[in-house]
């Protein structure tokens, strides 16, 4: 009979690497002088790498209960696709706009958000409890992230053309915002009524991708 509790080793080494590799490029972006010239940006890529160290905490505290566990362990087993998945979103020696930053955090935390729906499911279905807990937790605050960048990269990206010197909509960064609310509670709306899964069963409430802007 095979360990229940062992199957889920590798999702949590996974799930710890990927998220390790986030929290690098956010700690290089919090230094960045493109991010610093908006204080909201800054904020909440201040707010993303607190919530991925908190994460990385609670990861490691449940690997060091497996022979040759913690985060060290965890990083040399991740899956090398994934790892190469967060590579190919950040480049360490491109030098991007504010808004592309932020861009590259919002693909690289849905990657985390999917990671974390999986690590959930695997502990519901394998009886562990504490685990699917935290990853439920942690899947909350990830999607949270995501939306909060979701509003703010409107603003920014405006933000960019007014200092490039192009004259800009005043009331256009609201539009997109309320524009984009209104897709994501329209997408949820029809996954709701089973339009928008292709695998017969609707989207867990509280994935990015079945989640509302509505606050």
């Amino acid at each position: 009979m095979k360990d229940n509790r062992e199957a889920l080793r590798p999702y949590l080494a996974d799930m710890s690497a990927v998220e390790k590799h986030i929290l690098e490029a956010v700690e290089r972006q919090r230094d960045d002088d493109d991010i610093k010239q908006f204080p909201e940006a800054l904020q909440l890529v201040g707010r993303i790498e607190s919530t991925l160290k908190s994460h990385l905490q609670t990861l490691d505290r449940q690997l060091e209960g497996y022979s040759g566990g913690g985060a060290a362990g965890a990083v040399k087993e991740a899956v090398t696709g994934v790892l190469g998945a967060i590579a190919g979103v950040y480049d360490k020696v491109r030098k991007d706009t504010a808004s592309r930053a932020l861009r590259d955090d919002y693909t690289a935390l849905s990657l985390a958000s999917v990671s974390y729906g999986m690590l959930h499911t695997t502990a519901l279905g394998l009886s562990q409890g504490t685990v699917a807990e935290l990853a439920k937790s942690n899947l909350e605050e990830i999607n949270s992230l995501i939306m909060e960048l979701g509003l703010s990269i409107p603003r920014v990206v405006l933000k960019e053309l007014s200092f490039e010197g192009y004259s800009i909509d005043t009331g256009a960064a609201d539009l997109a915002v309320k524009n984009l609310e209104e897709t994501w509670r329209h997408s949820a709306q029809r996954e709701k009524a089973g339009v928008g899964s292709t695998l017969g069963g609707n989207t867990p409430a509280g994935s990015s991708t079945g989640g509302s802007f509505s606050r």
